[in-house]
Order: C-alpha cells, then sequence, then structure tokens
C-alpha cells in the first residue's frame, strides 16, 4: 500500500469519526434545547462545524479517488 493510499484512508476514516461526532454533538444539541439546559460551547462547535469539515474531508479523498483513476 502506497503513502497516498493510506493517507486517504487515514483522511476518509477521519472523515466519519468527525461526521458521526457532528451527529451526535447535534442530537446532544436538540436534547439540550428541550430541556433548557445551557449549550456547552464545545458541543456546538462540533455541531455547526463537524458535517462541513467531514463533508470536505470526504470531497477530497473522492476527488483524489478520481485524480488517481484517470492517471492508471
Amino acid at each position: 500500500m502506497s503513502t497516498a493510499s493510506k493517507t486517504m484512508t487515514v483522511i476518509s476514516r477521519l472523515a466519519i469519526i468527525i461526521a458521526v461526532v457532528s451527529a451526535l454533538a447535534l442530537i446532544a444539541t436538540l436534547v439540550f434545547y428541550f430541556q433548557q439546559i445551557a449549550i456547552p460551547p464545545l458541543v456546538m462547535a462540533f455541531a455547526v462545524w463537524g458535517l462541513p469539515v467531514a463533508f470536505v474531508l470526504a470531497a477530497v479523498v473522492v476527488i483524489s479517488n478520481i485524480a488517481k483513476r484517470r492517471n492508471t
């Protein structure tokens, strides 16, 4: 397995982890909101920025795979 392949594997796994944590943060935000509890800033940050970051990382992996297939 090449270094680029390992890097893309790490990036794709990181994107999945960030997306899952972000989804959990969104659920926690809704629970805190409906229970009228102050939402911790870290939870709110993951809820707001997690999914866009995961989407960008996933796009990088997809574009990298497309470029790799075109070069072979």
